[in-house]
């Protein structure tokens, strides 16, 4: 195998699969890239068994000098990539001693391969499964609107992933930790006769809001029984750039998701309507003295004024009123504000909605020009 490439192509090419490389794994291949060259094609692939992503982009005329493939050591090829001058041009060799030989300029890095055969892949030619097709744009909203709800570590694996619903041409992402649920969703097409679930790990997640563009570029998503496959088309980003096309695929987590419409109060008799940015920044101050492990902010709720009060075992307290609308009950609860500033964080309006009913039940906030976006807060006891 061997071809010449212009650094700033390898790079692009490398860095689309870098983040399904684990830097230590029990098996040592898969601290290596899978690297195959054909006449007119270059292909890099990085897996942890878990996920997978594969990049591919075309090659100039003449740039093949040789077919074939190999694994590479993905964190060292990187770094001597970022560390060569921005206008070089590497030629990458695999030698028949199975050696990968790196030349640059004066510059000459030998490297150490594995057999490209022994690199495990996931079963990427499911064809078995739901279609759902939606834009790049609508997809990474429904992630980014929702990802931080996920559980971090949780015996209850499948909370520390994003649940994603396709159901009458709805396409619907959920997450939940126990003690706040956020959902989004969005237009979608399949042909789905009812309601499809699949649980989407937090890695795969956070990659595909990575990969994901703002444009309104369609893709389509597979959902399998255990797989779950995209492929995502990014346009160059200049006039050295080259296409590329990324192939996703990662394991869906095998569990049953809570049933999250019983957790979202409905017809909550108590509503208050405050200024998303006021409220935000009010709520921010105040819990600069609350306490540092449980954060906890009281909320009094009364006529038109909102108090917000926190304090902590250093005698420390903090005290601001804020006006709003609201219409009903004398009502104090306690929040966990880091749970409530992420909601809002979330929100883009200019106005957020809180929907309550009683002071030890959960919370509905909404921005009122966004129903596509509900989320669900439990009030700390007290």
């Amino acid at each position: 195998m061997r071809l010449k490439i212009a650094k700033e192509t390898l790079l692009h090419v490398l860095s689309h699969v870098m983040g399904a490389v684990e830097r230590r794994h029990t098996l040592n291949i898969l601290s290596n890239v899978k690297i195959q060259v054909t006449e007119n094609q270059l292909t890099i692939t990085g897996s942890d068994l878990e996920v997978e992503l594969v990049a591919s982009t075309n090659l100039e005329q003449g740039a093949c000098l040789q077919v074939g493939e190999s694994t590479v050591p993905a964190r060292k090829l990187m770094d001597i990539c970022k560390s060569l001058p921005s206008a070089a041009l590497i030629d990458l060799q695999v030698t028949e001693d199975q050696r990968c030989i790196l030349k640059s300029g004066q510059s000459r890095f030998v490297l150490g391969t594995l057999p490209a055969e022994d690199y495990p892949l996931l079963n990427n030619e499911q064809t078995q499964g739901v279609h759902v097709h939606v834009s790049q744009r609508e997809l990474k909203r429904l992630f980014e609107k929702t990802a931080f709800a996920m559980a971090v570590q949780d015996v209850r694996f499948y909370l520390t992933g994003t649940l994603l619903e396709i159901e009458q041409n709805q396409l619907r992402a959920v997450t939940t930790d126990g003690h706040r649920l956020a959902l989004c969703e969005t237009e979608a097409q399949s042909v789905a006769e009812q309601a499809v679930q699949a649980i989407v790990p937090r890695k795969a997640v956070g990659e595909l809001q990575r990969l994901l563009t703002v444009e309104d570029m369609p893709l389509t998503l597979l959902i399998g029984r255990e797989l779950l496959n995209v492929t995502i088309e990014l346009p160059a980003r200049s006039e050295k750039d080259t296409t590329i096309c990324v192939r996703f695929t990662t394991k869906l987590i095998d569990g049953k998701f809570p049933d999250y419409r019983r957790v979202v109060p409905r017809g909550g008799d108590k509503v208050a309507t405050l200024a998303h940015d006021a409220f935000k920044q009010s709520l921010q101050r105040v819990a600069i003295l609350s306490n540092e492990k449980l954060r906890g902010v009281f909320l009094t709720f009364n006529n038109d004024t909102l108090q917000l009060r926190a304090n902590n075992p250093e005698q420390d307290e903090a005290v601001e009123d804020f006006a709003m609308q609201y219409q009903g009950e004398i009502l104090e609860m306690s929040f966990n504000a880091q749970y409530i500033l992420e909601v809002l964080s979330a929100l883009d309006g200019d106005d957020v909605q809180m929907q309550m009913s009683e002071a030890n039940q959960s919370v509905l906030m909404q921005d009122p020009s966004q129903p596509s976006q509900t989320y669900v807060v439990m009030p700390m006891r007290v």
